[in-house]
């Protein structure tokens, strides 16, 4: 059975891809230009010689019927994964235009060609965020998947705000639209946290890398300090974790119509630093005030729902994450 992708070049889709020819199924994938398809095509076929993996172009996924054609191309496609979106700080267009529009549009352009040129689709899993679910408390908040941002667009007044909010929009649109247009099929969300982890193949990771991976790096270059490291802090999860996880979206029928917040780990700037020194003791990184840190306090999560209705999950730790991720970006950088 063959599974669409789109935005399939991002951090999180190449993962996705990974897993998905890993089991077996046929993958087509949308990228915004075919030169973003040649070196993703050429290296997952020499890793899967039997893969079935094709690209198609899809230049603006915010354009009505953006997805028409490829649905009509591909009559076997039964499942559909939506991870395109922008998810990328630092785009120079204003706020709406930047986050807030493309999240709406491209999500509803996709379901709507579902609908009308894909009736097979049987599921259908959307890549959420968790900035749909955080809450911006002061006080301790233990989160489930039954909580929402409180963020209305209102009070957007910078990027990451805009990004939160583009999220949370973007989600409720989906969950609006199967319940008033009454499609064949049923959607399942993802909603992960700060994503850390390694990019499938070691030439990815010399390029710019996602903005979770971004604070880690950052605090590889970040000066000689014995201050307790708080900031950044929240929580994680491994990339080849969220892969998995839209897979299994597919598989597990208890799983379809669920909202799957996941997360494995809270964590401070400081705990990050913890792992970073015992690790690479010969970098001379900053070290901070080890003996302070409890990431404990920076908020709560459960997510013991979700994990049922996968049938149970084991995610990768955050110190092995951590090391993954440094260890191949000082291979590719160094």
């Amino acid at each position: 059975m063959s599974v669409l992708i789109s935005g399939a070049n991002g951090f999180i889709a190449t993962h996705i891809v990974d897993t998905l020819l890993e089991a077996g199924y046929s993958v087509i994938g949308t990228v915004r230009s075919a030169t973003k398809a040649e070196p993703l095509r050429r290296d997952f076929l020499k890793k899967y010689p039997t893969g079935k993996l094709t690209f198609e172009v899809v230049e603006d996924i915010t354009v009505e019927g953006a997805f028409d054609g490829v649905l009509q191309n591909y009559q076997d496609v039964k499942y559909v994964l939506h991870t395109a979106s922008p998810a990328t700080l630092g785009l120079d267009k204003p706020l709406k235009e930047a986050y807030l529009d493309p999240a709406l549009a491209g999500t509803l352009s996709i379901l709507k060609s579902i609908k009308e040129h894909a009736p097979q689709v049987t599921n259908v899993v959307i890549t959420s965020s968790f900035a749909a679910i955080f809450g911006f408390n002061k006080e301790f908040v233990t989160y489930t998947n039954k909580h929402w941002s409180p963020l209305e667009w209102d009070h957007v007044d910078n990027e990451v705000l805009a990004y939160c909010a583009s999220k949370k929009y973007a989600e409720k649109a989906a969950w609006e639209f199967v319940e008033q247009e009454k499609p064949n099929f049923k959607i399942s969300t993802i909603c992960p946290p700060y994503v850390f982890g390694p990019q499938v193949f070691d030439w990815m990771a010399a390029r710019k890398l996602n903005t979770s991976n971004e604070l880690i790096t950052n605090l590889i270059k970040a000066p000689q300090t014995t201050e307790f490291v708080e900031k950044p802090s929240g929580l994680f999860v491994d990339v080849r974790d969220v892969a998995k996880i839209h897979r299994l979206a597919l598989e597990k029928e208890a799983s379809y119509g669920t909202r799957l917040f996941i997360g494995c780990q809270t964590f401070t700037g400081q705990t990050l630093l913890n792992i970073l020194n015992k690790n690479f003791p010969d970098k001379k990184l900053a070290v901070g005030a080890p003996e302070k840190d409890d990431p404990s306090k920076v908020f709560g999560f459960d997510i013991d729902n979700v994990i049922e209705s996968l049938g149970g999950y084991e995610f990768i730790p955050l110190e092995r994450s951590v090391v993954d991720t440094v260890s191949q970006y000082w291979k590719m950088t160094d």
